[in-house]
């Protein structure tokens, strides 16, 4: 609307406003998935210290001119493995409740260092995984609070504030993200003295990506795509944009309809659907349906709801962007998923059996992952993928062995250790048995349960990109040798 209004300054204003009131219950809605640990994230390799550095302005104009901002941002400062904008958003609410408990001026201290959790403490908080964080802590000089306060400080909707100057949820937003990253959040304060909030964001080694510049106008192309959308408006919107990109769209109002425009008409380069729909055919079938009667083709899955009941109905994860989303962002989504796309083998190519292994030291290429928590599992299959690896994820060794003895064909099964139902021990040694000649690698947080032999490695957790590299490589070695 805004491109066809043109600079009518009354129209443009009223666009303006009614965005502004969407914006705002996207807000309450994402902070509250956010304590639930259920918003749609998107974590990536992050360098915490140049993320800090330029929120520095933003935090400036957000705090009172009675209050000295300051930073000390350690040189050799780790990288995380977080949503950045989620970070900023948390630091932002960080520094925005130290300005309301500085009514006279102060001080407020933004600080990037490195930190390690060890087993001892992590004896005395249970969530937490002991190993190397990077700690962003934001210190003031306030009024500080009392016991009572600070142990419901996380509550959704808990304030102490007036009515109409906060609601409740940016504390909780802050935990839900913290948590949902693995990470792990822990306030101290005293009356009279100030408040410290400090967030451990679990480091990562994965490389930092070099940020993209700033988009000045949508990212077009001229691809296929089918829209798959039950919402008319919300169908028509996104027809309207795509098309007006230049893309070459088709739109659906069910995945059942898709499906049998799939079958009819099979030269789509990307299927974009979103995912709670009525129907017989669920999108992630509708998906899988795609890729089957068209080799290569990208998915983009979109929902406003959480990722997680997404995931446990998926083999793999698909990339998603969360609603409510921007044109721009949406434009950006779309190519990155269109240009990550692999090429397809041909379909006459025969598909190696599950006891095949690669020659001589040549890296496994196809893993299956096998892991319940949904973060961990979205990360784990990153990381392989970043290794050329082409991966499948599964969240029980009841799915994995059903996978499995469909003829799934691998090089390489990863299993956690603490899985719902049957644990990766079983899995491991059920797998040896049926499967002798698949290298297996379990993952523990609780050290090695085992001992290294019969095909199977054991790694700790967290473990990182170059934990996996090595599993990889010596998976190779004993297949080599085997």
């Amino acid at each position: 609307m805004r491109a066809d209004v043109g600079p009518n300054a009354d129209a443009v204003g009223r666009l303006h406003n009614a965005t502004a009131a969407a914006e705002r219950g996207a807000r309450l809605t994402q902070q509250l998935l956010a304590f639930a640990r259920r918003q749609p994230l998107a974590p990536q390799a992050t360098n915490v210290s140049r993320l800090v550095s330029e929120l520095a302005e933003v935090l400036r104009h957000a705090l009172d001119e009675r209050i000295a901002l300051e930073f000390a941002i350690a040189d050799d400062a780790w990288n995380a493995k977080i949503d950045p904008g989620q970070l900023e958003n948390a630091i932002l609410n960080l520094a925005i409740n130290a300005r309301d408990a500085l009514p006279d001026g102060g001080s407020v201290r933004v600080e990037v260092s490195n930190a390690t959790l060890d087993h001892r403490y992590a004896a005395l908080h249970p969530e937490v995984t002991p190993g190397p964080y990077v700690l962003v802590a934001v210190n003031d000089t306030g009024t500080g609070m009392a016991a009572e306060v600070v142990a419901h400080a996380f509550d959704p909707f808990f304030t102490t504030k007036g009515e109409g100057k906060g609601t409740g949820l940016g504390l909780s937003m802050v935990y839900g993200f913290v948590h949902q990253s693995n990470g792990h959040i822990r306030i101290d304060s005293a009356i009279g003295q100030g408040t410290s909030v400090k967030l451990y964001l679990p480091r990562t080694f994965d490389p930092v990506a070099e940020s993209a510049a700033e988009l000045l106008s949508p990212l077009t192309g001229s691809e296929r795509v089918m829209v798959v959308e039950d919402n008319d408006d919300v169908r028509r919107a996104v027809v309207d944009m795509l098309s007006g990109w230049g893309y070459r769209v088709v739109a659906a109002e069910n995945p059942d309809v898709a499906a049998s425009l799939l079958e009819k008409d099979r030269s789509f380069d990307l299927l974009f659907t979103d995912v709670v729909m009525p129907g017989a055919t669920s999108a992630v079938e509708l998906a899988e349906k795609a890729q089957r009667l068209r080799p290569g083709i990208a998915v983009l899955l979109t929902s406003g709801y959480a990722r997680d009941p997404i995931s446990r109905q998926d083999r793999r994860d698909y990339p998603m962007i969360a609603k409510p989303y921007r044109g721009e962002e949406l434009a950006a989504k779309i190519r990155s998923v269109l240009t990550a796309r692999r090429p397809s083998a041909p379909s006459s190519t025969p598909v190696p059996s599950v006891a095949a292994a690669p020659p001589g030291l040549d890296r496994p290429r196809r893993v299956l992952v096998v892991e319940d928590e949904v973060v961990l599992r979205m990360s784990t299959v990153d990381m392989l993928e970043r290794l050329d690896c082409m991966v499948a994820a599964v969240g029980t060794g009841e799915q994995a062995l059903e996978l499995l003895s469909k003829g799934g064909s691998f090089d390489l099964l990863l299993t956690d250790l603490g899985l719902p139902g049957m644990n990766g021990e079983v899995l491991a040694a059920e797998v040896h048995r049926r499967f002798p000649a698949l290298p297996v690698v379990i993952a523990s947080g609780y050290g090695r349960v085992g001992g290294q032999g019969d095909g199977i490695q054991f790694i700790s957790k967290p473990y990182s990109s170059v934990d996996l590299e090595q599993a990889l490589d010596h998976a190779a070695r004993m297949v080599a040798t085997s």
